[in-house]
C-alpha cells in the first residue's frame, strides 16, 4: 500500500510538471506577474477615481439643479404673496407667470394643481406625480413629452426623466368654505445628464473588458523583454560555469538595473578571476618555497641513515632551522586568514600608535646598530586610534624587519643605509604611521604586488623569508580600517636636487588609520586632533 501511494505522488508531480510545459514561459516569469498585477492595480486605481470624480460631478450639477428649482419656487410663493391675502388672485397671478416662462425657458417644467382634486389648472407633464405629495425634497420622475420625430415629420410621446420640486398653498374657496389647497411643481429635464451616465458606463464597461487582454498583451512583451535579457545572461554564467573565465556579460548602455547586475556580476568575476590568478601564484611560489627546505631536510635524513661518519649534530640543527622556517611560513599564513577573518587581534581598543612605535622603536635599535642601519625617530603625538595594540605592534615590526631584509645596497654603493619610523596625526582624524628606507626601492609596476602573499622581488629567494611580511601587514591595514599605500622612501642621495624618478628613493610604505567613532575619542585623542591642525596650518 504504501509503494502504491508513493508512485501515485510521483506520477501526480509529474503530471503536474508535464502540465506546467505547456504554459508559455514568459506567462511563468515574474515580470509577467508584476505587470499583470500593477496593470490590476491601475486600472482599479483609475476606475476608482473616474467613478469618484463622475460622482462628484453629477454630485454637484444635481445640487445645482435644486438650487434651481427652490429659486423658482420662492419666485412663485413672492408672485402668490404680492397679490392679496385671498390666495385666489396670487394663484392667478402664478398661473400668467408659469405661462410667460414656459415661453422663455424651454428646458424648464412647470405645472399648478388646484383643487382637492389637484384639478390641472396648467401643466407641462401631466398628472402630478405620485413622488411629489408630501415630499419636501427634490424628487426623481417621468414624464411624457411631445417630441418631433424628423424622420415622420409626426409629433411623438417619448418619457422622459426629470428632477422636481413642490410648494403648497391655500387660496379662498366660495364664501363659507375653508380655504382650498393648491400646488406648484417646476421640474427640469435631466434626459441629456442620463444619456451623459449611459454613455459613460457603456464606456467604463467597454474598458473593464478590454483592460485584462491588454494587460495580458504588455504582460506578455515585457516578460519577453525580461527573458531574453536573463537569457544572456545566463548563456554568460554558463559559459563561465563551463571554464571560460574571460567571458564578461553585455552591457547594453541603458544604465539600468540590468546593467547594474551585469556590471556587479562582471566585477565579481573580475575578482574572482583575479584570485584565482593569485592561488595559481601563491601555489607556485609554495611549491617551490615549501620544495627546497623538504628537499634539504630529506637530503640530510637520508645523508644521516646511510653515511654512517655524518655529523648528526650539524644535520639537526640545520634541519631545526628549515623546520623552524616551515612553521614560521604556516603560522604566518594562519595569522592572515584569522586576521581576515576577524578572529585574531583580540578586542578593540583605544591604542597609542605613538607610544607603541616608541616601543617597537627602543626594541630594534641594538639590531639597527649591529646591522649597520641608522635608525631615525620621527614620531611625535598622535590620535589615538579603535583597534588592536597587538597587531599594530605586530604590522610596525614586520615592516622594520622587511627595511632591514631589502634596504642594504651593495658593498661598492656609498649610501649608508638608513630607517625612518614616522607616526604623526592626520590633518581629517586619525593618525599616520610609515617607514620608510633608501634601499634600491621597488619599481611603480612592482609595488602593488609586493602585497600579495609569496611575492618576492629577489629571483634567487636566498635572502631569508617567506614573502609574508608586507601581505600580513595588508591584512593587518585592512582590519582596521585603514588605507596602506606603497611609494617612495627616503632620498638615496639626501643632496642631490633632481630626485626625480623612483629610482633615487627607497621604498616607503604608508598607513593611515581612520579616526575611531566620536562616542569612543578619548581627551588625548581630542588634543592630537588640535595639534594636527596646528601642524597643518603651520605646514601651510
Amino acid at each position: 500500500m504504501e509503494g502504491n501511494r508513493g508512485m501515485g505522488a510521483t506520477a501526480e508531480i509529474r503530471r503536474r510538471l508535464g502540465h506546467s510545459r505547456f504554459l508559455p514561459r514568459a506567462i511563468r516569469t515574474s515580470a509577467f506577474r508584476y505587470t499583470l498585477a500593477y496593470f490590476i492595480v491601475f486600472i482599479v486605481s483609475f476606475a476608482g477615481i473616474g467613478l469618484i470624480v463622475f460622482a462628484s460631478t453629477l454630485n454637484a450639477t444635481m445640487k445645482r439643479l435644486d438650487l434651481e428649482l427652490e429659486a423658482d419656487l420662492a419666485y412663485f410663493a413672492q408672485v402668490n404673496i404680492s397679490q392679496g391675502p385671498d390666495g385666489w388672485a396670487g394663484l392667478t397671478a402664478v398661473a400668467s407667470e408659469v405661462a410667460r416662462l414656459k415661453v422663455i425657458e424651454r428646458d424648464s417644467l412647470y405645472a399648478v394643481y388646484v383643487g382637492p382634486k389637484l384639478r390641472q389648472l396648467t401643466s407641462d407633464i401631466g398628472i402630478l406625480p405620485p413622488k411629489a405629495i408630501n415630499n419636501p425634497n427634490m424628487f426623481r420622475f417621468e414624464y411624457p413629452a411631445r417630441v418631433l420625430n424628423y424622420e415622420t415629420g409626426q409629433i411623438e410621446t417619448e418619457t422622459r426623466p426629470a428632477v422636481g420640486r413642490v410648494a403648497t398653498f391655500l387660496y379662498a374657496g366660495a364664501e363659507g368654505e375653508e380655504k382650498v389647497p393648491a400646488i406648484i411643481l417646476t421640474a427640469r429635464d435631466t434626459s441629456e445628464i442620463s444619456r451623459v451616465t449611459d454613455a459613460a458606463s457603456a464606456i467604463a464597461i467597454r474598458v473593464m473588458i478590454f483592460a485584462p487582454f491588454l494587460a495580458l498583451i504588455l504582460g506578455l512583451l515585457f516578460s519577453s523583454t525580461f527573458l531574453r535579457r536573463v537569457d544572456r545572461i545566463g548563456q554568460t554564467v554558463k559559459a563561465i560555469r563551463d571554464g571560460d573565465l574571460t567571458k564578461r556579460i553585455a552591457l547594453t548602455g541603458t544604465r539600468d538595473e540590468f546593467d547594474t547586475l551585469s556590471d556587479n556580476i562582471n566585477a565579481m568575476l573580475d575578482q574572482i578571476e583575479r584570485l584565482m590568478t593569485g592561488m595559481r601564484q601563491v601555489s607556485d611560489n609554495i611549491a617551490h618555497d615549501l620544495r627546497s627546505p623538504l628537499t634539504r631536510i630529506k637530503a640530510r635524513l637520508d645523508s644521516a641513515l646511510n653515511d654512517p661518519e655524518a655529523n648528526l649534530e650539524d644535520i639537526l640543527d640545520r634541519t631545526n632551522l628549515d623546520v623552524e622556517r616551515l612553521l614560521a611560513t604556516f603560522n604566518a599564513l594562519l595569522s592572515i586568514t584569522r586576521i581576515e577573518s576577524g578572529e585574531g587581534g583580540g578586542s578593540r581598543v583605544s591604542v597609542d600608535i605613538a607610544e607603541v612605535a616608541e616601543e617597537m622603536l627602543e626594541l630594534y635599535e641594538p639590531a639597527a646598530d649591529d646591522a649597520g642601519f641608522t635608525l631615525i625617530s620621527n614620531i611625535v603625538p598622535a590620535p589615538e586610534v579603535l583597534g588592536s595594540r597587538e597587531l599594530i605592534s605586530q604590522a610596525i615590526a614586520n615592516l622594520l624587519d622587511n627595511a632591514f631584509k631589502y634596504a642594504r645596497h651593495p658593498d661598492d654603493v656609498d649610501i649608508e643605509p638608513t630607517i625612518e619610523l614616522t607616526v604623526a596625526p592626520r590633518p581629517g582624524g586619525g593618525a599616520l604611521l610609515s617607514v620608510m628606507d633608501n634601499g634600491p626601492g621597488v619599481s611603480e609596476e612592482d609595488q602593488e604586488r609586493i602585497l600579495q602573499r609569496f611575492v618576492r622581488l629577489e629571483r634567487s629567494r636566498s635572502t631569508m623569508g617567506n614573502g609574508l611580511g608586507l601581505s600580513l601587514v595588508s591584512a593587518i591595514a585592512r582590519r582596521h580600517s585603514a588605507q596602506l599605500s606603497i611609494g617612495r622612501g627616503l632620498p638615496q642621495h639626501p643632496g642631490g636636487r633632481a630626485l626625480t624618478t623612483n629610482s633615487d628613493y627607497g621604498l616607503g610604505v604608508r598607513i593611515a588609520f581612520p579616526p575611531p567613532p566620536r562616542e569612543t575619542k578619548t581627551p588625548l585623542a581630542a588634543a592630537a586632533e588640535k595639534n594636527a591642525a596646528t601642524i597643518s596650518q603651520n605646514a601651510g
